[in-house]
C-alpha cells in the first residue's frame, strides 16, 4: 500500500512538473494583443488581477444558468463534486468540494427537496452523515457539464486554442503546486 501511494505520488510530482515545462513552453503570440505600449512587468504584476477578474465573470454566468435550474452555485458545486466522487461523508464532500459545512449543510437540504441527493446518519458512526447522488441528481450533472463547457467557450474563445492549453496546464501547474487539485503541496525550488 505504502509503495503504491509513493508511486503513484512520484507519477503525480512528474506530472506536475510537465505541465510546468508545457506551461512555459506554449506560445505567447497566440495570445490576443491588450495594450503594446504596456511594459511586460505590469502585465506579470496584474497577473491575479486579471485571473480574479475571468474567474469572476465565469462564476457570474454559471450562477445564471443554476438559477435557471432551480439551483444556486454551491447547489451545482456539490451535485458536480458528489456526482465525481460518489457516496461520501458529509465533511468529505464539503473538504473535496471547496464548500463551508454550513453552507453545504444548507445547499444538501435544498438538494434533498429537489430530489437530488439522500442522506443518512451511518448506523456504525452515528457522528457521520453519508450523501449520495440520486437517478435524477445523476440524469442533471451533464446538464450541468454542458453548461460549465458553453460558458468556457464563450469565455476563452477569443483564445488561439494553444493559448487556451497552455493557459489550462499553467493554472493546473499552480494548482497542484499548492495542493488545491486534491493531491498535497509542493514546494518551489
Amino acid at each position: 500500500m505504502i509503495r503504491s501511494r509513493q508511486t503513484a505520488t512520484t507519477r503525480h510530482d512528474a506530472n506536475v512538473d510537465a505541465a510546468r515545462t508545457s506551461a512555459l513552453a506554449w506560445s505567447l503570440a497566440a495570445l490576443p494583443a491588450i495594450n503594446d505600449d504596456a511594459p511586460a512587468a505590469t502585465a506579470e504584476s496584474r497577473l491575479g488581477h486579471w485571473l480574479a477578474l475571468v474567474s469572476r465573470n465565469r462564476q457570474l454566468q454559471l450562477e445564471r444558468a443554476a438559477r435557471k435550474l432551480r439551483l444556486t452555485s454551491t447547489e451545482w458545486v456539490a451535485l458536480r463534486q458528489l456526482h465525481r466522487s460518489g457516496r461520501t461523508t458529509q465533511c468529505r464532500l464539503a473538504d473535496d468540494a471547496g464548500i463551508t459545512a454550513p453552507s453545504l449543510s444548507r445547499a444538501l437540504s435544498s438538494l434533498e427537496e429537489l430530489g437530488y441527493v439522500t442522506r443518512q446518519v451511518d448506523q456504525d458512526d452515528l457522528r457521520l452523515v453519508r450523501v449520495d447522488i440520486t437517478d435524477a441528481g445523476r440524469a442533471l450533472v451533464p446538464r450541468l457539464l454542458d453548461t460549465e463547457r458553453r460558458v468556457d467557450r464563450e469565455l476563452f474563445g477569443c483564445l488561439e486554442q494553444v493559448a487556451r492549453d497552455g493557459l489550462a496546464v499553467a493554472l493546473h501547474a499552480v494548482a497542484a503546486t499548492h495542493g488545491l487539485d486534491g493531491g498535497r503541496a509542493r514546494r518551489i525550488g
